[in-house]
């Protein structure tokens, strides 16, 4: 720290050159030794395929976010770039690959990227093996991607305000499983745990964080700003709360494996936890 068969979540300018791959028996397309995918998930598909279409639209519907493009350094990525698509993360999974890419971006406020048209590719070696998709092409199911302590690959959808979906994990037999969050995330080598609290109000976080032993850091309120109102009403660990965009704010703890900052957004009420970092000591 700290989103078709359907067509799949290929915009309908690729469609044409897409809709020919899937048309294609799953046997024809990809190996017998590849291994089976499956998605638990009800906005986001799976399919095993072996191509990869080139990216619809043009160059400019990529380039309104160039903070969340990643330049792309694997032979994986490279092989999506090169397909014109934007890709915004490449991570391994076990024995495989995960590259995370997207056909269109669009900046917002405060920093933040709308992301449409995104997928992630499954690679075993430099072969496609897999693709995991959203239900339309403006669907926001999938956006970028981040590797967890322990291998496995959470996936983060396209909104303005991203949210992890599910983590992609290697299953005993094999298969490549796209299944909802982990309860808790391992941080700094085992040593402490962090709890999954996206979306939670602060006051829930903060229970749902003390019960993983990370220990409120009492912050000198700041005035009559929003923080010092957070502090008033006990959530003594209000860092800092920006004025303007998504109203973030930032919330301060420490556990026996290091520190944790939580950050919120939302404007009225108690705002939602929507990200953390974790520094190891």
């Amino acid at each position: 720290m700290s989103s078709l068969l359907c067509l799949p979540a290929f915009s309908a300018y690729a469609a044409l050159s897409f809709s020919l791959a899937l048309a294609l028996p799953a046997t024809a397309q990809i190996g017998a030794s590849a291994p089976r995918v499956q998605s638990d998930l009800k906005d986001i598909r799976m399919k095993a395929i072996a191509s990869l279409p080139k990216a619809g639209g043009s160059a400019s519907d990529r380039d309104g976010c160039p903070w969340r493009v990643a330049k792309p350094k694997s032979a994986t990525a490279k092989l999506v770039a090169a397909q014109g698509w934007a890709v915004m993360a490449d991570v391994p999974l076990g024995a495989y690959r995960a590259v995370g890419f997207a056909g269109r971006m669009e900046p917002g406020t405060s920093g933040t990227c709308n992301i449409t048209q995104g997928n992630v590719a499954l690679f075993d070696g430099d072969r496609l093996f897999a693709l995991a998709y959203g239900k339309s092409a403006e669907d926001t199911s999938i956006g970028n991607l981040s590797l967890l302590e322990g291998g496995t690959v959470r996936v983060w959808d396209g909104d303005i305000v991203g949210a992890p979906v599910g983590d992609l994990r290697i299953d005993a037999d094999g298969t490549v499983r796209l299944g909802k969050l982990a309860d808790e995330e391992s941080v700094c080598n085992g040593r402490a745990k962090v709890p999954n609290i996206y979306g939670m109000p602060i006051d829930k976080a903060r229970q749902a964080l003390a019960g993983k032993g990370w220990k409120p850091v009492r912050i000198k309120p700041d005035g009559e700003s929003r923080q010092a109102g957070l502090i008033r009403r006990g959530i003594v660990e209000a860092e800092s709360c920006a004025g303007t965009g998504l109203a973030y704010c930032s919330f301060s703890y420490t556990g026996v494996a290091g520190t944790l900052s939580l950050i919120t957004a939302g404007e009225k009420g108690l705002p939602d936890a929507v990200g953390y970092d974790v520094k190891c000591r």
